[in-house]
């Protein structure tokens, strides 16, 4: 077994993976994903990458590669938000290490609410990189109790925030949500009427009605503060 870079697969990791492989890569970056396979491989860890092509394809390689660990990518493509994945990856029986590019706390902390042992940015060095996935592997903890608190309290913050913006939103009728979408889009209100069928009169009547809901007083400012706190609306009818 190479020692290259200090590192050993334990006993332990041996036992765990003697019925499947070690690691699975789930990354939509090709030689990112070559270097972690070919790395751990030569480290006595069997590792494999995903075909990463739609959700149900890589749950079914779960189902049948059996991973002790998914190093996961929360940006991929055409699988979507990696988050979204945590779950039903767990529910499979793996353990997942995020490995993501992102800087959004938020979205790591929801990772690992949905039970990711933990994360590391893809700007770590790449031997940290391949030390932390062999800590997984040998399931050993790569986030601390403290660590997780931190993160939990942030998300619960960021919840209660965002709630806080939302809530103006939230009392918009359907119609006053269609009318604030069109609005983002750039239509005036006369083209805003015409696609409804309605008048125009009323058409000014709900774009009024919003922003005195959301407590602003021009529709610039009404668009301006939806696309701030992250509330995009629906398509309009």
């Amino acid at each position: 077994m190479r020692k290259g870079i200090g590192l050993e697969v334990s006993a332990l990791t041996a036992d765990l993976v003697q019925d499947g492989i070690a690691v699975l890569v789930v990354e939509d970056h090709a030689l990112l994903a070559q270097s972690l396979v070919i790395a751990l491989n030569a480290e006595g860890c069997r590792a494999d990458m995903a075909e990463v092509i739609d959700r149900e394809t890589l749950l079914e390689q779960v189902r049948a590669l059996r991973p002790g660990v998914v190093l996961l990518d929360l940006d991929l493509g055409v699988l979507g938000d990696g988050v979204d994945l945590v779950k039903p990856l767990t529910e499979l029986g793996a353990r997942v290490l995020v490995v993501s590019g992102t800087t959004d706390r938020r979205r790591l902390a929801e990772t690992v609410e949905r039970g990711a042992v933990g994360f590391l940015s893809k700007t770590a060095h790449f031997e940290q990189l391949l030390s932390t996935v062999l800590d997984v592997v040998a399931q050993r903890p790569v986030l601390s109790t403290a660590g997780r608190y931190e993160l939990m309290s942030e998300l619960r913050n960021a919840r209660a925030t965002r709630s806080r913006d939302f809530a103006p939103f939230m009392t918009l009728t359907p119609k006053e949500r269609a009318v604030l979408s069109a609005l983002a889009q750039g239509h005036r209100a006369e083209a805003i009427a015409a696609t409804a069928v309605v008048s125009a009169a009323t058409v000014r009547s709900q774009i009024r009605s919003v922003l005195a809901k959301l407590g602003v007083n021009s529709q610039l400012e009404a668009v301006a503060l939806a696309w701030t706190v992250g509330w995009f609306p629906a398509e309009p009818h």
